[in-house]
């Protein structure tokens, strides 16, 4: 039996999408006697519980997609720097072990779970986490760091279908995972996501920025307009005018304080880069690469990757997407994969319903769910969204599931 202060069991908050997984881990808890006394899904549900309960360790089941559950393991450390971060997993590759180890985690448990293993893991885990907070000289509050998803979807070339996959990828998260999702337009300038989600919004980014400029700290919410399917937009200017660049630390600081409160917030990218567009980068959990199959573009997305590399992008968070924009694809999918220097993450075919829904205003996955490209950004949204095994919405393979919240 693991006991914490004063005699009493140790308490734990379970962080795992998948109820089967979950259930599992609390029976083997329960054989050691120890306390589950919270459980939650990965984001900012998981970093407000363990705010509220401080547990004594919090276990985390490490999955792919890695992204968001790394980015929990650090967000629930911030909230409850006493609690023991551990992690749950099947993968025992040393690249994964190396990243959890690197995110905070101080053991690791090889699923399925052994008791007598996870509660000799948890002890030493614990023994060693206690040594480094005696060791801690500095006991002020710490800042809690964001526990959302940032995902931008970016391609140095105009014309890729850059907004329409931002658009109809939030709405598809939005619907699977029942989690919260904001959309952000940061081409500030010239970007049309409200437009191509038929949407009015009465206060922008560009307004957001202007009033931070000005030495407020606005509060984010009265600049969100709301889609009636559940995604939260923060829309670029009105009107199409020239004015000063965005300041990137500006920008910056707005996808923190949404990732704070938004378990997912995508970014839609301008096809120019600039300083504003490198802070979104910077700040994202994946970075989606977009391009189409033509040339022009694909050099484009291998001059883009070299860059990311130099800025210490590592390649599990850049994900290359294939858009077959038109018909007339001059380049092999192979072809693109040798020549950008990476593999294709997800390829979205050519659909002609695409421009006529963008024209109405209604993104496809809306307008048409069973349209062939909505189908697959529909699938590129569950693969997103983590959780369990799941059905592929093509058929064409497994995916990992999707996580729901009680409503």
């Amino acid at each position: 039996m693991v006991e914490a202060s004063m005699g009493r069991n140790v308490q734990v908050l379970l962080v795992d999408p998948d109820p089967d997984h979950r259930e599992t881990v609390k029976r083997a808890l329960a054989q050691r006697s120890i306390a589950v006394v919270g459980e939650a899904h990965y984001g900012v549900e998981a970093a407000r519980l363990a705010g509220a309960l401080q547990p004594d360790a919090i276990l985390v089941h490490l999955r792919e997609p890695f992204a968001l559950s790394l980015r929990t393991l650090e967000a629930v450390q911030a909230a409850a720097p006493n609690a023991t971060p551990l992690v749950i997993s099947k993968d025992l590759t040393p690249q994964t072990v190396q990243k959890a180890m690197l995110a905070g985690a101080r053991g690791y448990i090889v699923s399925p779970v052994v008791p007598e293993t996870l509660e000799a893991t948890l002890t030493t885990a614990r023994a060693r986490h206690q040594v480094l907070i005696d060791r801690a000289t500095s006991h002020s509050v710490r800042e809690l760091p964001a526990a959302g998803a940032i995902l931008t979807v970016f391609g140095p070339k105009g014309g890729v279908g850059k907004t329409t996959l931002a658009a109809n990828l939030a709405l598809s998260i939005a619907r699977q995972t029942s989690a919260p999702v904001a959309l952000v337009d940061a081409d500030v300038q010239f970007g049309d996501v409200a437009l191509s989600m038929g949407i009015e919004a009465p206060r922008t980014l560009a307004d957001l920025l202007d009033a931070m400029a000005r030495g407020e700290t606005p509060d984010i919410k009265p600049y969100l307009a709301q889609h009636p399917a559940g995604v939260s937009v923060l829309a670029a200017r009105h009107r199409h005018e020239l004015s000063a660049p965005a300041d990137p630390e500006a920008v910056a600081a707005v996808l923190r304080e949404l990732a704070q409160t938004f378990d997912f917030v995508v970014v839609d990218t301008p096809g120019t880069y600039s300083a504003a567009v490198a802070a979104a980068l910077d700040e994202s959990t994946t970075v989606f690469l977009v391009t189409s199959a033509d040339m022009a573009s694909v050099k484009d997305a291998r001059m883009a990757v070299d860059a990311l590399r130099r800025e210490g992008f590592s390649e599990d968070r850049v994900k290359l997407v294939v858009n077959h924009a038109t018909n007339a694809n001059s380049v092999t999918e192979a072809d693109i994969a040798r020549t950008v220097g990476c593999d294709i993450f997800w390829s979205i075919p050519h659909d002609r319903a695409v421009p006529v829904s963008t024209q109405r205003g209604e993104p496809l996955v809306l307008a048409d769910p069973s349209a062939k490209m909505a189908k697959r950004v529909q699938a590129m949204a569950a693969h997103i969204g983590g959780g369990g095994a799941g059905e592929d919405i093509d058929g064409g393979g497994s995916l990992f599931g999707v996580f729901r919240r009680g409503r």
